[in-house]
Parts: C-alpha cells; sequence; structure tokens
C-alpha cells in the first residue's frame, strides 16, 4: 500500500486555510489524495477542499475585487503576442527579421521582468547594443498601450492584486499555504507581503532531505537508462502495485514522446500490441505541441488548402488521414497511387479537381472531392477582412462540413484533443479584442502559430507511472522515484539569461541565471526537494551521450556510486521477442490454383517474375499488392516515357508505311510538331502549376528531337508498314489471363508481323551474350497473337542513342528464328503453368536492391539470419 501522505495537508485544511500550489500538477495530486483519505475514513461526502495552482487561485482573487469596482481587461498570451508584433514592427522594418519568434523572446524577457520588478525606465537606460534598444522602445510602447487602453497582461495580474490588496478591494484570507515553490520573485513576495498586511497568515510547506540520501546508477547511454527506469518501475509495481512511483527526467521537455516509450519499452512490454490501457500506464507531464498531432496537422492543411496551393506531399497526407470525411481507405488510396505517378507541384482545389475527377460512378461520387468542392467554395468566398470571431465560426463551420475529424468514434484521448481545438479557435475569437479585423490569411497563420504554440497534454485514467521534469515534480511526494539524466552536462541545466536586457541589470535585479551561482543554487535546491520526495532514491545518469563521455552531476558528489546497478538494462523487447520465435514449416497450406474467375494483375511482366522470383508474381500478379511510388520533384522517368509513348502515338497515328515515313521532311516535322506534342502533353498540361510549364516546355524540345531520331532510324528499314499502335489483347494459357498492351505492330512481308515494344530508360538489349532473351515480355505478345511473328525488337529511345535491338529473319539472321522462338514460346507457357498451380518459391539469390519490397512480404533475410 502506498505510504504517500501529505502530512501537513489533512491538518491544513480542518481549519479555513485554502492552499495554493507551483503548479496544476501538484493542485490536482493534492485534490486526489484528499478525496482518498476521505475514502479510507469512511467518509461518503465532504466539502471539497479550496486547492489551486498558483495562476488559478489569482484569478478567483481578482474575481472577489471585481465585485467592488471594475477591473482592467486581461489579456491572455496570444493576444498580448500580436501587441508585441505590433510594437516591434515600429523599430526595424528589415522583412528578414523573423518578427514573430523575436515577439516570444520579447514577450518572456517582459515577463522576467514583471516577475522580478524591474523598471522599464531602467531598462531603457541600461540597454546596450541595437537589440536591447529595440527592446527597451518596444517595451515602452507596449505599456503605453496598455495603459492607455486599460488593458492588463498575465504577467501583471500578480502586481494588480498586491495593489488591490492594499487598497483593501481585495478580500483578504485568514490563512495561505503554499506548497511546491522552488522560489518566490520579488512580485510574489509583494502579494505576499500584501496578504500579510491585510491580515493573512502565511505557510511555506517545504521538505528537507536527510545527508546522503540516495544511490547513483550509471547506464550505456540515456535510452539504456530510461529502459532501465522503466524496468525498475515494474519490479517495484510486482513487489506492491499499490505504490505511488515517479520517474524524472532532467531531459524530458527535450523528447517527451520518445522517454516515454522508452519507459513502456520496459514496464509493459508489447504495450504497442496490448491495447489503449497499456499505452496509457505512464502519464506524461509534458505533452506535445498541439499541431504535432495528426487531427490538427490535418486541419491546418486542410485550412492551409483554403488560402494558398499545398504541394504532393501535404496533399498525399490529405488523401492518406482518416481523420474526414466518409471516404473508404482504398478509393483515396488508389488516388494518392495516382498523384505518386506524377511530378510533384503545387495544387490549387481546381487544378485537382480537373486532373482526378472522371465521370465513372467510382471515382466521381468519391466524397473526397465533395470536400474539395467544399473547400473551393470556401476559398471563393473568403476574401476581405473580417472580425477573428467571424474566421472563427466560418474555419469551425468548414471543418465540420469536411466531416473532420472523421466519423469514426473518438477515444477519451481524440475526445480531449478535439475539445482542446475548439478552446484554441475560441482564444482565436478572443483576439478582436487587439485586432478587430484580419485577412484570412493573417488568421491562418496565426492559427498556425497558436497551435505551435500550445501544448496539449490529455488527461488519462490508469497510469501507474508517472514520468515527469523535474519543475513538474515540484511539492509532490511519492513512494519510489528515480531521477534520470543526471550527468554535469545536463544538471544544473544550462543558465538562460536574456540577451534583450543589460547583462548587469540583471546582476542588479538578481534576476534567474544571471550569475552562474544563482543557477547552481538553484539546481541545488531543485535537487533536494527532489531527494525530500520520496524514501526510495535513485539517480541516475549515461556513460555517453553521443560520442562524449558523460560523469554524474557535482551536485550528487555527497553520494557513493555503487558496483551494481539496482537493475540491468532489458533492451528492446522485440529483439526479445525475435530471440523466442522460430520460424516453422506448414506442409498443408498451400497456395490455391488459379481458377477462372481471377484477375491477374501486371501482364507480362507478371510472367517474367515467376521465372525469377516466384513470390513476387504471386504478391504482385495474383494479390494485386502495388509499391507505392515516392513522390519526386520534376518529370519521373515513367511519366518521361509515357511523354514519348504519347508522342509517338500521336506521329504515327495514321499507321503509315515505311516510304511514307521516309518521305517527310525537316519542314513536314517543324509543321506537324506543335499538334504532335500538344496533344502528348495535354493531360499533364491541364494540372500543372507554372514552375512545371516551364519544366514541360523543355521536355517538348528533347522529346521532339527523338521524334526526328525515330524517324531517321525508321526510313533507314526494310520496307514495313505499322499495322496497329498500343494494341490491348489477352494472352490465355488454361486458367491465366493477363492483359497485355502492344506499343506497335509492323507488318513485313505482307503476312508477317514484327513487334516492338519502346524503352525510353536505360538501353535494353533482348538477347544476352548467350543469344538467349532474359526476359519473355516480347515473347509473351507474341504469344498472344495468332499471325506468323517475323521479329521481336525493343527501339531504345533516349537522348544518348535511338536504336531496335531485337530478333528475327532480318535481325538475327544467324539464329534459328523458328525453332528458337518456339521454344521460347514454351518458356512463356511454362511460366504460365507454374503460376497457375500456385508456385510461391522465393529466389533468395536475388540483391536486396532488386528485392527489398517484396522481401519485406517474403521475410527472406529473415529467414536468411534463422538458418
Amino acid at each position: 500500500m502506498s505510504e504517500v501522505t501529505y502530512g501537513w495537508l489533512t491538518e491544513t485544511l480542518r481549519g479555513a486555510s485554502q492552499v495554493v500550489t507551483g503548479n496544476r500538477r501538484l493542485a490536482q495530486a493534492l485534490t486526489d489524495h484528499h478525496a482518498k483519505s476521505q475514502v479510507a475514513t469512511g467518509h461518503l461526502a465532504w466539502r471539497s477542499p479550496h486547492i489551486l495552482a498558483w495562476q488559478d487561485w489569482l484569478k478567483e482573487l481578482l474575481a472577489t475585487a471585481e465585485l467592488v469596482a471594475p477591473l482592467p481587461t486581461r489579456l491572455n498570451m496570444h493576444q498580448s503576442r500580436i501587441l508585441w508584433e505590433r510594437c516591434l514592427r515600429r523599430e526595424f522594418s528589415d522583412p528578414l527579421v523573423n518578427t514573430a519568434a523575436l515577439a516570444r523572446q520579447a514577450q518572456d524577457t517582459w515577463t522576467r521582468l514583471n516577475e522580478y520588478c524591474v523598471p522599464l525606465e531602467q531598462v531603457t537606460a541600461s540597454a546596450q547594443g541595437r537589440d536591447q534598444r529595440i527592446f527597451a522602445s518596444a517595451a515602452e510602447s507596449y505599456q503605453s498601450i496598455l495603459d492607455r487602453e486599460g488593458w492588463i497582461d498575465d504577467v501583471g495580474v500578480a502586481a494588480l492584486a498586491a495593489q488591490l490588496l492594499r487598497d483593501g478591494q481585495a478580500v483578504a484570507i485568514q490563512k495561505l499555504t503554499l506548497a511546491g515553490f522552488d522560489r518566490f520573485t520579488p512580485v510574489t513576495n509583494r502579494l505576499l507581503d500584501a496578504l500579510r498586511a491585510a491580515g493573512s497568515e502565511i505557510v511555506h510547506i517545504q521538505a528537507s532531505a536527510p545527508e546522503n540520501k540516495g544511490q547513483i546508477a550509471a547506464y550505456e547511454n540515456s535510452d539504456a537508462e530510461m529502459r532501465a527506469a522503466g524496468a525498475w518501475a515494474r519490479q517495484a509495481l510486482l513487489d506492491d502495485p499499490n505504490q505511488d512511483i515517479a520517474i524524472v527526467s532532467a531531459q524530458l521537455e527535450r523528447d517527451s514522446e520518445r522517454q516515454a516509450r522508452l519507459v513502456h519499452e520496459a514496464l509493459v512490454p508489447g504495450w504497442q500490441i496490448a491495447g489503449h490501457s497499456y499505452g496509457a500506464a505512464v502519464n506524461v507531464s509534458y505533452g506535445k505541441r498541439l499541431s504535432a498531432y495528426p487531427a490538427i496537422a490535418v486541419a491546418l492543411n486542410w485550412l492551409r488548402w483554403s488560402l494558398e496551393d499545398i504541394d504532393s506531399r501535404q496533399l498525399s497526407q490529405l488523401l492518406r488521414s482518416p481523420a474526414c470525411g466518409d471516404d473508404s481507405i482504398g478509393e483515396c488510396s488508389r488516388l494518392d497511387m495516382r498523384l505518386r505517378r506524377l511530378p510533384a507541384m503545387n495544387w490549387s482545389p481546381g487544378r485537382f479537381l480537373s486532373a482526378f475527377m472522371r465521370t465513372g460512378p467510382d471515382v466521381s461520387d468519391n466524397d473526397w472531392f465533395d470536400r474539395v468542392r467544399m473547400l473551393q467554395e470556401f476559398r471563393q468566398t473568403s476574401s476581405g477582412r473580417k472580425s477573428p470571431s467571424e474566421w472563427a465560426l466560418q474555419i469551425d463551420e468548414f471543418l465540420g462540413n469536411i466531416h473532420w475529424p472523421g466519423n469514426a468514434a473518438l477515444n477519451s484521448v481524440e475526445f480531449q484533443l478535439i475539445n482542446r481545438w475548439r478552446e484554441l479557435l475560441n482564444d482565436l475569437a478572443r483576439l478582436e479584442l487587439v485586432a478587430p479585423s484580419m485577412s484570412l490569411g493573417a488568421v491562418l497563420s496565426r492559427l498556425q502559430t497558436m497551435a505551435g504554440e500550445t501544448v496539449f497534454q490529455p488527461e488519462s485514467d490508469g497510469a501507474i507511472v508517472q514520468l515527469l521534469g523535474p519543475l513538474e515534480a515540484a511539492g509532490m511526494q511519492f513512494d519510489r522515484l528515480w531521477a534520470g539524466g543526471m550527468s554535469s552536462a545536463h544538471w544544473p541545466p544550462a543558465g538562460r539569461p536574456s540577451p534583450l536586457v543589460s547583462r548587469q541589470l540583471q546582476r542588479d535585479f538578481e534576476m534567474p541565471d544571471a550569475e552562474p551561482d544563482d543557477t547552481l543554487s538553484y539546481a541545488s535546491r531543485v535537487l533536494g526537494r527532489l531527494a525530500a520526495s520520496a524514501d526510495a532514491l535513485i539517480f541516475s545518469y549515461p556513460l555517453a551521450d553521443g560520442d562524449v563521455e558523460q560523469s554524474p552531476s557535482g551536485l550528487l558528489g555527497h553520494l557513493s556510486q555503487q558496483d551494481d546497478n539496482p537493475v540491468d538494462d532489458p533492451g528492446w523487447y522485440a529483439r526479445h521477442m525475435v530471440e523466442g520465435i522460430r520460424s516453422g514449416t506448414i506442409d498443408d497450406d498451400p497456395v490455391p490454383p488459379v481458377n477462372s474467375d481471377e484477375v491477374i494483375k501486371g501482364g507480362a511482366a507478371t510472367l517474367q517474375q515467376q521465372r525469377t522470383d516466384p513470390f513476387a508474381a504471386f504478391a504482385l500478379g495474383r494479390l494485386g499488392i502495388r509499391r507505392i511510388v515516392p513522390l519526386v520533384n520534376g518529370l519521373p522517368a515513367t511519366l518521361r516515357g509515357n511523354l514519348i509513348h504519347d508522342a509517338l502515338f500521336e506521329l504515327y497515328r495514321d499507321l503509315p508505311a515505311q516510304e511514307v515515313i521516309a518521305s517527310w521532311t525537316a519542314a513536314d516535322l517543324e509543321r506537324r510538331a506543335p499538334q504532335i506534342l500538344n496533344k502528348a502533353f495535354a493531360r499533364l498540361e491541364s494540372c500543372s502549376d507554372a514552375t512545371l510549364q516551364q519544366v514541360l516546355e523543355l521536355e517538348k524540345h528533347r522529346v521532339k528531337d527523338l521524334l526526328e531520331q525515330v524517324i531517321a532510324l525508321d526510313s533507314s528499314r526494310s520496307d514495313f508498314a505499322i499495322e496497329g499502335l498500343e494494341k490491348s489483347l489477352d494472352l490465355v494459357i488454361d486458367q491465366v489471363r493477363l492483359g497485355l498492351r502492344i506499343d506497335r505492330l509492323d507488318r513485313v512481308d505482307e503476312d508477317k508481323l514484327v513487334i516492338i515494344d519502346y524503352k525510353t530508360g536505360q538501353q535494353r538489349r533482348f538477347l544476352n551474350s548467350g543469344k538467349e532473351p532474359d526476359d519473355v515480355q516480347l515473347i509473351a505478345y507474341a504469344c498472344a497473337i495468332t499471325d506468323p511473328v517475323a521479329g521481336l525488337a525493343y527501339m531504345n529511345i533516349d537522348s544518348r542513342q535511338v536504336d531496335l535491338n531485337g530478333a528475327g529473319r532480318e535481325l538475327t539472321p544467324d539464329l534459328n528464328w523458328t525453332d528458337d522462338l518456339a521454344r521460347w514460346r514454351q518458356e512463356v507457357v511454362l511460366a504460365a503453368q507454374e503460376l497457375q498451380k500456385g508456385d510461391v518459391r522465393i529466389n533468395a539469390q536475388l540483391p536486396v536492391r532488386t528485392s527489398r519490397s517484396v522481401g519485406l512480404l517474403s521475410r527472406i533475410r529473415e529467414l536468411q539470419s534463422d538458418a
């Protein structure tokens, strides 16, 4: 059973004392502890204790004063930020300066100045250098706006409360108990002095730790350290599941999500696949930026698209997100695959609709297109300036129209997240006080900034271990505590004096980190407070941070390091799983043969895969698995090849004979080229942005040169007549039916055909050095044609070379064409029959680069490792 008692709390709450804490986490912990103690003593009902965090208590104090007289209007952080940006812009006009970042820094400096009661005139008098003078001038402007408008920002509330107490306008309480404060700032002390002068009793709860308390542990690196902390917590909970256990990390703010995962690794092995309750086993005190949550990022992307075009990667993210609409995953995945076959570019709603809309009901009725139309309408009607509150309503309505955040039922965390987003929209609406009207661009920029600065940490039930930062643990008590990251490089933490205020002024007013001694003293107090918060205590540090060796913090010098750590690093749980699993063979689970209704994809490529890697033919041809094509800038090789194919189709659309082609002059091609190229490029040009249009113009010149070389090649050949272009036909062998498309058929000797396949990438040779084909694509085409075949050839079309490479009566007179073709056809039949029977053997000899994607499915590398 937990031994945490907060012994002072029960006695304090018996009187009329109010308890004020340094942070909300401690306030909640004390409230929960009081409730448990009431239940333990048999009470069924009790008066709610008056326990508040400092900022909430100040708000309550001002609320009592407002009943007596009107108070200044209070600005929140976001409203204050707009004023700071406005004041800073008056001081400089350099467009390269990041005003938002400078305003954030100025706001932090202003907070510290107010907390330490530094007069503004001294800030101005002591300013050194351009940056400090700009800040001082902007601060004067900022203060004058507050005075003129009758406003007060968050950092001015404590001083206002002290003044109200001195004037008798605020009600002083009988007794105030303070807990969880590592230090009191001058403005806090002034408020406490005003309370004492008004008759309040002030009690400060401070815990002291005995000397030489705790144990030091060292681990290979920070990952091992956090996993060990999780293993330590697990063992402690197995001994007594009712213990209150915490892990404090000195570096939690830097990467809280990763550190939580590391603790999970050892605390609840396999938590990733064990359900929500296991994932919620660790309560983290520091959350993520609101904009880092996928649902919020999707909402911001949609809103950004309402203002400006988005790039292909952002569009792909929207297509793959389940956070909007009723679409099935398959429909949006198909749209994403089509997007990936196009060059990366900027997309407007109209460009997307014109490029992707088709008349078929399976596509045009897609709910995703309805949302894009709504976006297009929202984009067209959102011009001009409106108040932030009007924009907030329109944004909320638009997101509702596109069914954000999706139609699936929300779990607890998602529900809290959406509510926090709506609170952010309310904060956006409140900007009307300082910015009566804004454009949509300004509103969305502000909303993006607000979401990026708002840290959201959902409340979760079922947490058995707390993961805290050193400051969040202030005033809390635990049965067991592990304090990690206590290396000399990280503790004491680096001091952060403000660069916008004179260092000497900071020393004069004893502001934080003005002197190294202050940083050291504060870190020592925090460490002592941690030591006093639990009876069982472990301090740990990593032996290395990257390539840099680490040593324990000098503040731990009073503790001795043991030879053995309290627990070992358990390592990655997945590694233990792999070590404990052995693959086996199931003899009675064959792949079913191809049936007559089965659709096999991939055409002749599937037969080639059957010859080289049967598993790939099964995965890609029969299962229909598709490789995800990465988005690329410029024209992808496949698309460039398609443009050449389309241009050649337009060039030979009338199926001319060789003598006609040979009669074409340069002037003829010059006259026809614009029409040919415009038709070949029309589909892509219709959806291209300005940058891609320029790329396509350059590509047209290249394609035109290639057309001239193809004409020259065909003009030099023996007599032929083009029989067909882009001819589609089926190859049927037993139950295997494959759809084929032949680039070109040439008629020779009146009754024979030459099959030509255009190759627009690396030069291809039909026959290898042994006079055998490495690829059966052309042979599969020959199997599907009933007419006699006189030749098979690749037409290599590339800027380096245009030539014809193949086999046949004229191309390879040294071969026995009839017998060789018959033998090659038999190999195609054999491959189809093996595919038909369900042959899924894995070719372990293929290089990793060639077989990587399919190898992930077959797990061939793991099988090789086990062997």
